[in-house]
């Protein structure tokens, strides 16, 4: 049994969807030992942030405390969310991912696969009922 063009583009574009995840699941964890850190509050908060999203704060500066919690939680913010986007940036990891394209591709591909199994399915039901009539017409049933 030979494979079709059509199914050979649908292995094609899973092998080609696998080596990039592949691909960026190997970047991620030899990366991941990066370090970037930040300071906030006027460098009364250093925040360290890993290029796998491994987050923490220190406070280095015991002034730091006296800041309304509002401010304090204001400024830890602010110092995870600049570290982060540099460890990102530090990583070559984009800060989003075109989601919206990836989803068009996906759907693509899933029309793509259920014409496939339709007709399939289809070729396979019109062998059955061949296979069937033929039994049928060498026993004498029909």
């Amino acid at each position: 049994m030979s494979s079709s063009p059509e199914s050979n583009g649908i292995a094609e574009a899973l092998g080609k969807a696998l080596a990039i995840a592949r691909d960026a699941q190997r970047a991620q964890e030899e990366s991941g030992a990066q370090t970037v850190e930040v300071e906030a509050a006027d460098g009364m908060i250093r925040v360290s942030a890993t290029t796998a999203g491994k987050v923490a704060v220190d406070i280095v500066d015991p002034r730091a405390v006296r800041l309304s919690k509002e401010q304090l939680s204001e400024e830890i913010t602010a110092g995870v969310n600049a570290a982060l986007d540099a460890a990102r940036e530090q990583a070559g990891i984009p800060g989003a991912i075109d989601l919206e394209g990836l989803n068009e591709k996906v759907e693509e591909l899933q029309q793509q696969s259920v014409q496939r199994l339709s007709s399939f399915m289809n070729t396979l039901t019109e062998s059955h009922a061949r296979i069937v009539q033929t039994a049928a017409d060498g026993r004498g049933l029909s």
